[in-house]
C-alpha cells in the first residue's frame, strides 16, 4: 500500500504535518513518498506534471494521496490527465473558486481544475476526504465549501489551524491516522 504525499506552493509537507502523519502511516503498512514539487515563484502545472510522472506507477486500488492546498487541486488534473486512480484522497485545506482574482497568483492559473476533473475524481476514487478550518488565511471559507461540494468529499473540520501550513504552525493532524486503518 502506497501513501503519497503532495505539498502546496510555499513548502515541503515534511516542514509541517507531513513528518508526524508519515511515521503512522509507516506504522499501518504504508510505503510513504514525498514528492517535490517546484514551490513558489517556480512553479508552474508542466514542472508539477514533471515530478509526478515519476510516481505514476504508485497509482492503484490501494493508494492513499495525502494533498495540501494547491495540490488539491493539481491532483484532480494530474488523475484524470493520466487516467489514474486511488483509494483515498485526502485533501488538506482545498479550496475552489471559477477565478484566481489576486494578480499575484494569477500565474496559477493553470492549476484551476475543470468540472470535467473534479467528475473524473468522484468516478476514481473511492472515498475522498477535505480537512478544512474556520481561520484559513489563503482560501475563503466559501472557496473551501466549493471544493468539497464538487469533489462530494466528506467535510472534516478542525477548529483554529489556519491553512495548515508553516505560517500556521501545524506540525500533525492525528484524524488522519483514522483515515488510513
Amino acid at each position: 500500500m502506497n501513501c503519497i504525499f503532495m505539498h502546496g506552493m510555499s513548502s515541503h509537507l515534511e516542514q509541517t504535518f507531513g513528518e508526524k502523519v508519515a511515521l503512522r502511516a509507516k506504522n499501518a503498512g504504508y510505503k510513504v513518498y514525498f514528492p517535490h514539487f517546484p514551490l513558489k515563484k517556480d512553479i508552474t502545472l508542466e514542472g508539477w506534471y514533471k515530478v509526478a510522472e515519476d510516481y505514476i506507477d504508485l497509482f492503484d486500488k490501494d493508494t492513499v494521496v495525502i494533498c495540501h492546498s494547491l495540490s488539491t487541486l493539481f491532483i484532480l488534473k494530474f488523475l484524470r490527465k493520466y487516467k489514474l486512480h486511488c483509494h483515498t484522497l485526502i485533501a488538506v485545506a482545498g479550496g475552489y473558486d471559477n477565478e484566481i482574482t489576486d494578480e499575484n497568483f494569477s500565474y496559477l492559473k493553470d492549476f484551476k481544475p475543470s468540472e470535467l476533473d473534479f467528475e473524473y475524481a468522484k468516478q476514481h476514487v473511492k472515498q475522498r476526504y477535505a480537512i478544512y478550518s474556520n481561520d484559513d488565511h489563503i482560501f475563503t471559507q466559501k472557496q473551501l465549501q466549493n471544493y468539497i461540494e464538487l469533489l462530494k468529499a466528506q467535510p472534516i473540520f478542525i477548529k483554529d489551524c489556519g491553512h495548515f501550513g508553516m505560517t500556521s504552525g501545524v506540525k500533525d493532524i492525528a484524524v488522519i491516522s483514522q483515515l488510513l486503518e
